[in-house]
């Protein structure tokens, strides 16, 4: 995002522009030791099998970390966040292009309402979300 948005610039029904992220193994292993997650799901791919999966799996803590990005960009410096709320419904893998995509739904003042979701290469939803963001107003627009 360069600039800031303002809520003279978003109407009811907007798109927002997507954001793809892509997470390697490595950034997966060093997310478990930030996070302090010794879960192997996430970096062990031999365990992971165990436990049934075909590969090892994007935490859901990092794709929320990266739909909070995807809002914050999104609404700019002087944006507010206020809520954030999301679904993890189904598997992440690593090495395969995750996309945020989303609309605004509603506007209310200065509080703007906003459907989103991650969808991976195949189009499949894996994280329904819903945000809600104050914008400000352009300097000489409504108070």
């Amino acid at each position: 995002m360069t600039g800031q948005r303002c809520l003279e610039d978003v109407a009811v029904g907007d798109a927002l522009e997507p954001m793809t992220k892509t997470a390697s193994r490595a950034q997966l292993f060093l997310f478990s030791a930030a996070t302090n997650n010794p879960h192997r799901i996430h970096y062990d791919r031999e365990y992971a099998a165990v436990e049934g999966h075909p590969d090892v799996l994007v935490h859901g803590p990092l794709q929320g970390a990266w739909l909070s990005q995807y809002v914050a960009d999104w609404a700019g410096p002087r944006g507010r966040v206020l809520a954030l709320s999301w679904q993890n419904r189904a598997r992440a893998f690593p090495e395969r292009e995750l996309t945020f995509s989303g609309s605004v739904t509603a506007i209310e003042g200065d509080i703007v309402s906003l459907e989103i979701r991650e969808t991976d290469d195949t189009g499949a939803v894996l994280m329904p979300a819903t945000a809600r963001v104050q914008l400000p107003h352009r300097a000489g627009g409504k108070p």
